[in-house]
């Protein structure tokens, strides 16, 4: 650097040279590669024949007496400005240079000819001013991300270029290094890979319950929209809005059936992967944190899963993502653009909420991450600006949407979501259940938060770190509450998104941690390198660090797979083959028959032209009016009564979630022999073998009245395991 200024600045004048007082000399004494010695005096600047003088000691708010700032530990290696890099603000003339660059410039510290070098955390994307009061210009470096903290920069060591250049690299390193920070194919390596691994699960079952509902309830929509057929109050019991994924999926459905509407999760999961990446890239500053994140959360199990599940959880999943890479990407824009993304972004959430009741738990964390990149960037005013203007967008429409949407929504909102029923599972049972899904990845998300902390960088960025983070437990806290399993493994994949940042950029840092290891065991060096890099930790890092830390990073990555790929396939296990208990129901169903199942979403999809959806009971809840008190029976009472009667013309039970209930109604049908059993099922799910039966009524009865009130719902059992 002192070569370059020597060759590109005219030495000023010595009359234009002042008295280094005691400020000036500790400057001398920080920065002697930055100035000629005796040319120039500390913290000034030539350019055009006029010297320009600035407080070295002032930028960024930092300690005009040490050269590293006091929230840098030694062993953080911060890249450094190259002079070479910093453009030349416009109506800037080319032959006016900067006399040197400081060692602690940061991206957006403002250059000019005749004015000063501000810093870049007190104006954002850089002004610069030429003596003779001409109007001020933006302008930012190329070469460093536009919405990184200007009080710390982490461009991790693991695998991107450290400070000092390629020089103690041989070619063998230099090509490894270069090959893991390329745009592009890392990333298409991992949605390559997601992609092979979702497949294979696509084909791989029948429908489960939730699926079935989800379709069913969106050809029912289609339906209502296209022929204004009518629609039950599937509201009143579903999750989720049944006009936001339903029906997307029942046209995937109708393209490519059951696999299609699993192929449309994929795409919404790939997104999800893609969205991770360039959200690390821009929070870390490091493509190889990023390539790390998105392979710790493209081949996780949850992952795996939920790219072959048709429900709502991957659209929901997809907008969370997308409404974080938009409040951060709105940080790069200006005024106008930023908040039309950050309004896009509160538009994303209101949408992921009405899609998943519960994606509202990881509202707050969308919120604050975006709040706190926006803070560490432009301040706090512009961070709570931010923060603002998605809590705006996002709660007018869902506003406006419960208030013309009616009083069933609320009631699914409260049933499903609110007020869930408080189940039975211990707290130990859903910490198990999380650590076996996602455990690797709150260790890893935990000890990288803990690194990030240990650097000392601004308050922002540990708030930022230990936010994502957190977000890894949100799930488990909030079930381990209510006690229950349900839906738990889906879950826990929404906070891994956010916990797989912190844990990408602790495996990008290996290779850096592995080189500061090195040379503290071998003080000598480390104390001959530190002279001329000035920092600790700035010289090159040893080959065998780079290989053996990027080795280490690809072989967690590959192990959490191939994990992966094992709690994938148990998940997937968790329901049994429908199709011989459908091939069977197929000969024996009427369309104005009446059907008790125990899994009534299964059947009301693969027999939706055969069957009305409203046909169809369960053995989860069931009214029936007694013809002969007209009092409305419920439970076990109301299931005797319509036996008894022969209202339902198929009893099929699956001695699954209520076998309890099964029991009693299997008992009734001895005990009035009004049904004969028509075939025997056997089948195998994670519980081991078992059967369907399936029964018929035996002497025809003139059909009454189905027995519905505007709260009969039917009731779907959550995934087993999760």
């Amino acid at each position: 650097m002192a070569a370059t200024a020597q060759a590109v600045v005219p030495e000023p004048a010595p009359a234009a040279v002042p008295e280094p007082g005691p400020a000036g000399e500790a400057l001398q004494a920080e920065v002697p590669t930055a100035l000629s010695p005796g040319a120039e005096a500390p913290g000034e600047l030539a350019g055009a024949g006029d010297a320009a003088r600035v407080d070295l000691g002032r930028l960024n708010g930092r300690p005009a007496t040490s050269a590293r700032p006091r929230n840098r530990p030694p062993w953080d290696i911060g890249p450094q400005a190259d002079p070479a890099e910093i453009p030349v603000a416009e109506g800037v003339p080319a032959e006016d240079p900067v006399a040197g660059t400081p060692a602690e410039q940061e991206p957006g510290e403002l250059v000019g000819v005749g004015g000063a070098v501000g810093a870049g955390g007190a104006v954002r994307g850089g002004v610069s001013r030429r003596a003779g009061g001409q109007a001020a210009v933006r302008t930012r470096p190329r070469s460093a991300p536009t919405d990184t903290l200007p009080d710390w920069r982490p461009e991790p060591g693991g695998l991107g270029p450290a400070a000092g250049g390629d020089a103690g690299l041989d070619a063998e390193a230099r090509g490894l290094d270069r090959l893991l920070t390329v745009r592009g194919w890392p990333l298409a390596v991992v949605l390559a890979v997601q992609a092979v691994l979702s497949l294979r699960l696509v084909w791989s079952a029948t429908a489960f319950i939730d699926e079935g509902l989800y379709l069913s309830v969106g050809h029912l929509e289609l339906g209502h929209f296209l022929h204004h057929a009518t629609m039950p109050n599937v509201a009143s019991f579903m999750s989720g809005s049944p006009v936001v994924y339903p029906p997307l999926a029942a046209l995937a459905d109708d393209v490519g059936g059951l696999a299609g509407a699993r192929l449309l999760s994929l795409a919404f999961m790939l997104i999800a992967t893609v969205m991770l990446h360039g959200v690390t890239r821009r929070l870390l500053a490091s493509r190889p944190a990023a390539f790390f994140a998105a392979a710790l959360f493209g081949w996780l199990g949850t992952a795996q899963f939920l790219g072959a599940f048709a429900t709502y959880d991957a659209m929901a999943l997809m907008l969370l993502t997308l409404a974080t890479w938009l409040g951060v990407r709105a940080i790069e824009t200006d005024y106008a653009l930023r908040y039309t993304l950050l309004c896009a972004a509160g538009l994303c959430l209101a949408v992921a909420d009405a899609a998943k009741y519960a994606a509202a738990l990881f509202n707050p964390v969308v919120l604050a991450v975006v709040a706190l990149a926006v803070w560490r960037a432009d301040g706090r005013k512009a961070g709570l600006d931010a923060l603002g203007a998605m809590v705006l967008a996002a709660i007018l429409p869902l506003t406006v949407g419960y208030d013309l949407a009616g009083a069933s929504y609320g009631q699914g909102i409260s049933t499903t979501t609110l007020s869930r029923v408080n189940g039975t599972a211990s707290v130990r049972a859903v910490l198990d259940l999380s650590a076996h899904a996602t455990g690797l990845i709150a260790v890893l998300a935990v000890l990288g938060a803990i690194l990030i902390t240990a650097r000392r960088p601004g308050w922002t960025t540990v708030a930022l770190a230990w936010t994502l983070a957190a977000a890894e437990f949100l799930a488990p806290a909030e079930q381990a509450r209510i006690h229950t399993l349900t839906s738990l493994f889906k879950h826990v994949g929404y906070g891994a998104w956010f916990a797989c940042m912190v844990g990408g950029y602790l495996l990008a840092e290996l290779p850096a941690l592995l080189a500061r290891v090195g040379r503290l065991a071998r003080p000598g060096r480390s104390r001959a390198g530190r002279g001329g890099a000035g920092r600790a930790g700035a010289g090159p890092r040893p080959r065998w660090a780079l290989l053996v830390g990027a080795a280490a990073g690809t072989a967690v990555i590959l192990a959490a797979g191939a994990f992966g790929v094992t709690v994938a396939n148990a998940q997937h296990d968790t329901w049994p083959d429908s199709r011989p208990m459908i091939a069977d129901l197929t000969r024996l169903v009427r369309p104005d028959g009446i059907y008790l199942v125990e899994d009534p979403n299964v059947v009301t999809y693969y027999l939706r032209t055969k069957v009305p959806f409203e046909n169809v009971d369960d053995t989860y809840v069931f009214f029936y009016p007694d013809p002969q008190t007209h009092r409305m029976l419920t439970g076990a009472p109301a299931y005797a009564a319509a036996i008894q009667r022969g209202y339902f013309a198929g009893i099929v039970l699956a001695f699954g979630d209520t076998f309890a209930t099964d029991q009693l109604v299997v008992a009734d049908i001895n005990r009035y022999h009004t049904y004969r059993l028509a075939d025997v099922v056997p089948y195998r799910d994670s519980y081991g073998p078992s059967q369907y039966k399936i029964w018929i009524r035996v002497t025809p009865r003139p059909p009454v009245a189905h027995p519905r009130r505007p709260g009969h719902r039917h009731r779907r059992r959550g995934l087993r395991a999760g």
